[in-house]
């Protein structure tokens, strides 16, 4: 009888956190005013008109932002984008303006507050509510793993790709890494099962049930602590949430378990060191990765760093193979989302344990793929 008291107190538990935090986020979104609404938009990264989200192509001749990249980084290009201006819908028809960040306009209109069908860079069409749709549209990413495929078709696993180059999914692709295999985004091997959706708790799983959407910010309750705290003990800001541990296993396989954060980037650096070894044994070209595009680069003298002189866009890594791409663009792909952690932590485990165990038949990878989630 004990034990089943026991149980019904937890349950009771949970639906009264879930209502707690449902009633936060409704409480937040209904009782704001415009004042500091605009507020908090001016300080986010949304607004900031110096970044260079908007003005990378001010240098240009003519100064625009070209079609390709103009849904998500201009406003004008987004309101293009989802046919607001009268054309047609869910394509850009031109180059769009400079330092055109994302203002109100952009996401209160008519066919914004219609929008609640994302498609994603592998071809996944996913149903959102309309608030997360808008989020998702931009923070999808510009590739997958598909690209990947169709880039190394035809090829055996270790040739040498003619013109073959790094692919990359881009950048900040929080929707892409938190919907997992429904949106397909990483280079998913065959054979192997990955993970869907992150299906956090009842009222935090969504884009603004977590995020403001105005500041962008994660959200707080109502007594002005962090939203996470409301479950995490270990949290009082956002610089707790890397030492949130996923499910008490040393994932990294470094005899500490530590949060996921911290177990995602150990294991990323084993599947670092395999790709240099593929790199130099397999291909004949030493490889090192710098948070700078191009990203990958020629290790001349072979000591494992990038040094300045290295560092340039002649000297990009250019000898690709099909295996490389595919553990090269994982690799990034553990990398370009911030908060991937957060968003689905273990998709990027998996992810990153398949490209080590996809080297680890050519070169020599010691580590244990048994603790996969």
């Amino acid at each position: 009888m004990k034990k089943y008291g026991f149980l019904i107190f937890l349950i009771v538990l949970v639906f009264f956190l879930t209502g707690w935090i449902y009633s936060i986020n409704a409480h937040k979104s209904s009782s704001e005013p415009v004042e500091q609404i605009s507020a908090k938009w001016w300080g986010s990264a949304h607004a900031d008109i110096q970044a260079e989200a908007f003005t990378h192509w001010n240098d240009d001749e003519p100064a625009e932002v070209p079609t390709y990249c103009a849904m998500c980084h201009s406003g004008q290009g987004f309101i293009d984008y989802i046919g607001q201006d009268g054309s047609a819908a869910f394509s850009v028809d031109e180059p769009a303006a400079i330092e055109s960040v994302i203002s109100c306009e952009v996401c209160h209109n008519e066919q914004a507050e219609n929008l609640n069908t994302v498609s994603f860079p592998s071809g996944a069409e996913v149903a959102f509510n309309v608030n997360d749709a808008l989020c998702a549209t931009c923070h999808s990413g510009t590739d997958a793993g598909s690209t990947v495929v169709e880039a190394s078709s035809g090829f055996g696993d270790d040739e040498i790709v003619p013109d073959g180059s790094f692919i990359t999914p881009h950048y900040a692709f929080a929707s892409a890494t938190w919907l997992g295999s429904e949106g397909n985004a990483g280079y998913e091997y065959a054979q192997k099962e990955y993970v869907g959706r992150f299906e956090h708790a009842v009222g935090v799983q969504t884009c603004t049930q977590c995020h403001d959407a105005h500041s962008l910010h994660m959200n707080t309750t109502q007594t002005g602590t962090d939203l996470c705290a409301t479950c995490h003990s270990n949290v009082s800001d956002y610089s707790d949430y890397r030492d949130i541990s996923f499910s008490g296993v040393d994932y990294d396989n470094d005899e500490t378990v530590e949060g996921l954060y911290h177990e995602i980037a150990g294991v990323r650096e084993t599947l670092y060191q395999g790709m240099q070894k593929y790199a130099t044994e397999v291909l004949g070209e030493s490889i090192g990765w710098l948070d700078q595009y191009p990203y990958l680069f020629k290790d001349t003298d072979s000591d494992g760093i990038i040094a300045e002189e290295e560092a340039v866009f002649s000297n990009a890594y250019a000898v690709y193979s099909p295996r490389l791409m595919r553990t090269a663009f994982n690799y990034q792909f553990s990398l370009k989302d911030p908060a991937g952690y957060v968003h689905n932590g273990k998709y990027i485990l998996q992810l990153l344990f398949d490209s080590i165990e996809d080297l680890a038949t050519v070169v020599d990878v010691h580590y244990d793929l048994s603790l996969r989630p």
